[in-house]
C-alpha cells in the first residue's frame, strides 16, 4: 500500500531528502450557516481555561521530537496534538502490521502496510491543522541521529522499543543538553495504577529500565532523564505462535520474541509522557550538559 495523500486544506507538503515537512496552516471553512454548522469556538478554549492564555502560547510555540510511533508514541503524539503543540518532529521507519491493531492508535485494518509516520501526520493535521510537522522515516542509530536532533527542541520523547536505538538517542540528547522523557517497558503489564514517572535513577522493578541504567552508566550518565515506568512485574508466561511473531527488517535490529500487551497500559504510558513534556515546556526547564 502507498502513503495516503495529505489533505491539501491542512498543510503544504515539501519534499526533502529523507524528510518531509508540513507547514502549519489554519484550516479554512465556509461561513457558518445551515449548510456548515461549525462552531466558531477556539478548539483549545478548554486548554486555555485550565492552563491560562500565556501557558497556551508557550505550548503553541514549543518544539517536540517524538521518536517511535507505535503504542506509546502514538498516544503521546495524540495528546500533544490535542493540547496544541506548535511543532512536532515525528520519527519512525516502520509500517503497520496486524499485530499492532490491539494497542496502536494509527493501526487499523484499513492502514495495514502503511507507514506509521504518514498516518501520524494525517491524524495530527486533522486534530491540529496549525501544527507544523517534520517527518523522518529513519531507523534510529548513532549515524542517523546527527540529522534527527538539534538543540532547538524543548523536549525529546523516546518511545523506542530497540535497546541500542534507545541508548543512542538518550545519550545524544543528553550530550546536547536536551530534556528527554523516556518510556521504559509497557509490555507484559495490566495494572495502570502501578505506572510511575521520575528520574531514570529512581526506576525500579522494570527489567528494561535496569538494562537502560546499566548501559547509560557505561556512557557516564546516571541521572537527568525523565522516565515513565511500571513497578508491576512483567507477565509474559503465555506461549506465542511462531506465525504471530514479526521478523526484524533487514539491517534494522534483531528479531525478538513478542511480548504480550494490552491497549490501556501503553496508552497511559504515552499520555503520561505527553503530560510530562507539557510540564517541562511550561516550567522552562532545560537540562544541563553532563
Amino acid at each position: 500500500m502507498t502513503d495516503l495523500p495529505l489533505d491539501k486544506k491542512n498543510g503544504s507538503k515539501i519534499e526533502r531528502t529523507g524528510e518531509e515537512s508540513y507547514s502549519g496552516q489554519t484550516a479554512s471553512h465556509d461561513p457558518i450557516g445551515p449548510d456548515n454548522p461549525i462552531s466558531p469556538i477556539n478548539q483549545f478554549a478548554r486548554v486555555e481555561q485550565l492552563l491560562g492564555e500565556e501557558n497556551v502560547k508557550k505550548i503553541q510555540s514549543a518544539r517536540v521530537a517524538v521518536f517511535g510511533l507505535g503504542a506509546v508514541g502514538s498516544f503521546a503524539v495524540e495528546a500533544l496534538a490535542r493540547t496544541g503543540i506548535g511543532h512536532l518532529q515525528l520519527v519512525d521507519f516502520d509500517r503497520v502490521d496486524p499485530s499492532n491493531i490491539n494497542r496502536q492508535l494509527f493501526a487499523l485494518h484499513s492502514t495495514i502496510g502503511v507507514e506509521k509516520a504518514s498516518l501520524a501526520v494525517q491524524r495530527v493535521k486533522d486534530i491540529h491543522p496549525g501544527c507544523s510537522i517534520n517527518v523522518h522515516r529513519s531507523f534510529i542509530n548513532a549515524d542517523s541521529l546527527g540529522d534527527l536532533l538539534d538543540d532547538g527542541f524543548d523536549v525529546v520523547v523516546d518511545a523506542i522499543d530497540g535497546l541500542n536505538s534507545k541508548i543512542n538517542l538518550l545519550v545524544a540528547a543528553r550530550q546536547m543538553g536536551l530534556e528527554v522523557v523516556s518510556s521504559m517497558g509497557a509490555g507484559g503489564r495490566t495494572d495502570v495504577s502501578l505506572i510511575r514517572s521520575g528520574d531514570i535513577s529512581e526506576t525500579n522493578t522494570c527489567p528494561l529500565a535496569r538494562v537502560v541504567r546499566q548501559r547509560l552508566h557505561r556512557r557516564g550518565i546516571y541521572e537527568g532523564i525523565h522516565a515513565v515506568y511500571s513497578t508491576e512485574k512483567p507477565l509474559n508466561k503465555q506461549p506465542y505462535k511462531k506465525q504471530d511473531s514479526v521478523d526484524a527488517l533487514k539491517d534494522h535490529g534483531r528479531s525478538r520474541p513478542p511480548i504480550g500487551t494490552i491497549c490501556w497500559v501503553p496508552g497511559v504510558f504515552g499520555l503520561t509522557i505527553a503530560g510530562k513534556a507539557i510540564d517541562i515546556i511550561l516550567s522552562g526547564l532545560r537540562a544541563p550538559r553532563p
